[in-house]
C-alpha cells in the first residue's frame, strides 16, 4: 500500500498515511488542490491537484479541476514575438553584397557584422531574440561576397588596367618621337636642311659615324642623337616607358643601352622626302616621319639584332 507525506497549512509536514486517510482529509477540507503531497519512495512533492488518486476526493469535496494551476508556457510558445530585425537585415545585406560583390565591401562588410551580433543574440537569449539561421546565411554570404570582390574583381580589372597602361604609355612615347623631330628640323635649319647624319663630321655631323643595317635602321643611333643634345635638351625622351631600356641622365654617358628608337638613315631621309621613316619605336611601333608627324603602324617589324642595346658603338667603313 502506498503511503504519503503532506505540507499542512502550518508548513509541517504530517504522515506517512495511508490513501484512505488522505482522500478523508481532502473530503473534511484538510488537502486542497495546492497542498503539496509526497508519494513514498519518491523524492518529488507535488501539488494534490497532480496525484490522480486524491483528484476524485478533490472533486468530491467541491474542488473542480479547473481550480488546479494551469500549465505556464514556456519559450517561443508564450506568445512573445522574438526580435529577428537584425539576423534578417544581415542576411539581405548578404545577398544584394552577392548580387553586387562589385561593392561587396561596403555591403559585405555590414553583413557580416550584423549577422555575428544577431546569432549572438539568438544563442544567448533565444526567448526574445530569433532568426538564428537568417543571420547565419548572412554572415556566410558576406564572406562569400569579400571573396568574390578580392579574387573576382582583381582577375576583371588587370587587363584593363594593363590596356590603359599600354595606351598611356604608347602616347608618351608618341610625344617623345615628336620632340626627337622637331630636335631633328632646328638641327637642320642651322646645317642646309641636312640631318646629323648626312653632315660630315668636320661640320659637326655624324656622316662617317653611320653604320646602316640591311633595312636601312642604324646601329649608332645614340651618335646621331648625342650631336643634337642641344636641341633634345634631355636624353630621357630617348626611352620608350614601355621598353627595358633605362635612360641617360647626360648625353655624356649616352650609350645604345639608353636608346630605345632606331634611326632610319640615309641620303634619301631628309626635307625634301617628307613621308620617310625617320625613326621607330620597337615596342610600341609608333613611327616618326620626316616631316614630324607620328603614326602608329603595327605592321612595322625591324630586325631584332636592331633591338640589342649592347650593340657597339663603332662606326663601319662606308
Amino acid at each position: 500500500m502506498t503511503m504519503y507525506k503532506i505540507v499542512g497549512a502550518d508548513g509541517k509536514v504530517y504522515g506517512p498515511i495511508d490513501l484512505e486517510q488522505l482522500q478523508q482529509w481532502a473530503a473534511q477540507g484538510r488537502v486542497n488542490p495546492q497542498t503539496r503531497i509526497q508519494p513514498e519512495g519518491t523524492t518529488e512533492w507535488k501539488p494534490a491537484s497532480e496525484v490522480p488518486e486524491v483528484q476524485a476526493a478533490l472533486a468530491a469535496a467541491g474542488f473542480g479541476p479547473a481550480l488546479a494551476p494551469p500549465p505556464q508556457p514556456v519559450g517561443p510558445a508564450a506568445g512573445v514575438a522574438l526580435e529577428t530585425g537584425l539576423a534578417i537585415t544581415s542576411f539581405v545585406l548578404g545577398i544584394v553584397s552577392v548580387v553586387l560583390f562589385c561593392i561587396g565591401p561596403l555591403l559585405g562588410i555590414p553583413a557580416i557584422i550584423c549577422g555575428h551580433i544577431a546569432h549572438g543574440r539568438a544563442r544567448r537569449a533565444p526567448a526574445q531574440h530569433g532568426g538564428a539561421g537568417f543571420a547565419i546565411a548572412g554572415f556566410v554570404l558576406g564572406y562569400v561576397s569579400l571573396a568574390l570582390c578580392l579574387l573576382v574583381l582583381p582577375a576583371m580589372l588587370l587587363p584593363a588596367l594593363a590596356r590603359a597602361k599600354g595606351r598611356a604609355q604608347s602616347i608618351i612615347c608618341a610625344n617623345n618621337l615628336k620632340q626627337v623631330g622637331v630636335a631633328f628640323k632646328i638641327w637642320a635649319l642651322d646645317h642646309n636642311d641636312q640631318f646629323p647624319f648626312n653632315v660630315g663630321t668636320n661640320s659637326g655631323g655624324t656622316l662617317e659615324l653611320c653604320a646602316p643595317g640591311p633595312d636601312g635602321y642604324d646601329r649608332n643611333a645614340a651618335l646621331h642623337f648625342m650631336v643634337m643634345s642641344n636641341e633634345l635638351s634631355t636624353p630621357l625622351i630617348l626611352v620608350c616607358r614601355a621598353s627595358p631600356n633605362s635612360p641617360a641622365f647626360s648625353f655624356q654617358n649616352l650609350q645604345s643601352a639608353n636608346v630605345t628608337y632606331l634611326l632610319h638613315t640615309g641620303p634619301g631621309i631628309n626635307e625634301t622626302n617628307p613621308a620617310a621613316v625617320l625613326a621607330v619605336c620597337p615596342v610600341c611601333k609608333n613611327v616618326l616621319l620626316v616631316d614630324g608627324s607620328v603614326q602608329r603602324r603595327p605592321n612595322v617589324q625591324p630586325k631584332s639584332a636592331l633591338f640589342s642595346p649592347t650593340l657597339p658603338l663603332k662606326p663601319e667603313r662606308r
